[in-house]
């Protein structure tokens, strides 16, 4: 119980994996989806194989619309 109430009040930092420009280039290897700078921006990894499949799924569901 006391861990689902120290939870509530843990930092954004802390839930968020946030990293750096060089570190950017690491996770783009990695593979990483999303990433969040230390500015909170958050930039999506259009290298990722499986967000271009979910790109291409919202493409060919606009078409059908």
């Amino acid at each position: 119980m006391f861990k689902i109430i120290r939870s509530l009040f843990t930092s954004p930092e802390k839930l968020l994996q946030v990293i750096n420009r060089s570190e950017i280039e690491d996770s783009l290897a990695e593979g990483e989806r999303i990433f969040i700078d230390e500015d909170g921006k958050a930039t999506v990894n259009l290298q990722n194989e499986a967000v271009q499949a979910d790109f291409m799924k919202h493409v060919n569901a606009l078409k059908r619309a």
